[in-house]
């Protein structure tokens, strides 16, 4: 086998509407020849930076120039040794460069990444910036946020539902730079089938559309025109943040294996303690049971019997033994609890509120959710409204719109509706709403 896949892909990133800078940074690296197929596969990043001054921009560059140098000149056994590898030293560089000069000290930046390899979807991510699986009309999140809103919903202390009242959306609490050494999420390998879609993208489009919408629209759309709706509709809801979005899709994905199959394994804790049920020093403790017991039922047959002084001299053992018992189970089922929560750090696939509807504990390379992705009536009329929307706009403020096109296009998307080409009238939709977030462009940010 000497075929490599065909991938189709395309990648934007925009500044938003309430932003100075683009802090984002996204690289797509492919494989050109075979046998670096065969050892690295394609690789995609999108960073998201943070920071004062400037220096989130120059965190989320270091790690998207860092990462896919590590990533193809590192020599490892697998995939997943080896993005973990590059992530490290991505890293590794921008810690280096925030030592360099007190305003870089703050500096961070999430990274999200993928490889499609002969393994499989590797994924590789530290931060808030996902990465999603669209297939058979669902979209997946195959990664986990690493902010406060998703720890509180790990630990028990919010749900789904209420965890936006609760914790501000925009906390992380894990991200490359600030600290020497940090925890890598590797997920995968997840399967890979033609016609796939994979969406890798920063929190500026997650914070104003939902997962159904983007599955909705990467899978409808060529990548393209995709990535291009999709930063529109994140900017005409406010497009609060900077915005990045690859968008690749699956054509052929040939593998040396044949095809690959998501394995359904329990999750492994990596680095957890010894979470056995088994318990260190339960056979003494049970022997001391046993004698608190014995000599406790003795004791009392003797002061039944009129032998006060002789059953006192074994009850008072007794109790001792039984109490010391107590004290040992304690402590040992404390430190399993503490064992298990140990766990839960490094298992973040036990989700309250995140796990099937089934309730079913995930698979390890299972998504941690999974949303329909189908075009509906609720979403053409979204996609309706919007354009209706800029419209009214493009009118009130003297836009150099073309409102006889609009009106076309706007006819033709009603006629494909009613004729049940729903892909059609996506597409018509994402035309209009492109041509009228042009003048609002270019009206917004001329000053």
């Amino acid at each position: 086998m000497t075929d490599q896949p065909q991938v189709q892909y395309a990648s934007r990133s925009d500044v938003g509407m309430r932003r100075a800078a683009n802090q984002d940074s996204v690289v797509i690296r492919l494989s050109g020849e075979y046998q670096e197929w065969i050892d690295c596969g394609h690789l995609f990043v999108v960073a998201d930076g943070m920071g004062g001054h400037s220096v989130g921009d120059l965190a989320s560059r270091i790690a998207v120039e860092s990462l896919p140098i590590a990533y193809f000149k590192i020599d490892a056994e697998s995939i997943p040794d080896r993005l973990r590898s590059a992530v490290v030293a991505a890293n590794r560089a921008i810690n280096d460069k925030a030592r360099e000069n007190p305003e870089f000290a703050d500096m961070g930046t999430t990274c999200s990444t993928l490889v499609l390899s002969t393994a499989g979807a590797v994924v590789g991510h530290v931060g808030d910036s996902r990465v999603y699986r669209v297939r058979n009309g669902q979209i997946q999140q195959l990664t986990f946020d690493h902010s406060l809103q998703w720890e509180m919903v790990r630990q028990g202390r919010a749900t789904i539902d209420n965890v936006d009242m609760l914790h501000p959306r925009n906390v992380i609490t894990r991200c490359l730079g600030p600290d020497q050494n940090v925890q890598i999420d590797i997920e995968g390998p997840f399967s890979v089938q033609p016609e796939d879609r994979f969406v890798i993208c920063s929190d500026g489009l997650t914070g104003h559309m939902t997962d159904s919408e983007i599955g909705a629209i990467a899978s409808s759309m060529p990548p393209s025109d995709a990535a291009r709706l999709l930063i529109n509709l994140a900017n005409c809801r406010g497009g609060t943040d900077n915005v990045t979005v690859v968008v690749a899709r699956v054509e052929k994905f040939p593998t040396l294996n044949g095809p690959f199959v998501d394995t359904v394994t329990e999750p492994i804790a990596v680095g957890a303690k010894d979470t056995s049920t088994k318990p260190r020093g339960s056979l003494a403790n049970r022997i001391s049971m046993t004698l608190f017991l014995l000599l406790g039922v003795t004791g009392l047959s003797l002061l039944a019997l009129g032998k006060v002084q002789l059953g006192l001299w074994l009850i008072c053992p007794a109790l001792i033994l039984g109490f010391l018992s107590m004290i040992v189970s304690t402590n040992r089922q404390a430190a399993e609890s503490s064992a298990l929560a140990d766990t839960a750090e490094y298992n973040p696939a036990a989700i309250p509120g995140l796990q099937p509807p089934d309730g079913s504990r995930p698979a390890a390379n299972s998504p941690y959710r999974v949303a329909p992705a189908d075009i509906d009536a609720g979403f053409l009329e979204l996609l309706a409204q919007a354009q209706s929307e800029l419209t009214t706009a493009a009118r009130e403020n003297g836009w150099k719109a073309d409102f006889d096109s609009l009106a076309n296009m706007n006819r033709q998307a009603l006629a494909a509706t009613k004729g049940k080409k729903l892909k059609q009238c996506v597409q018509i939709r994402a035309q209009a709403i492109d041509d009228l977030m042009k003048e609002l462009y270019a009206h917004s940010r001329n000053g």
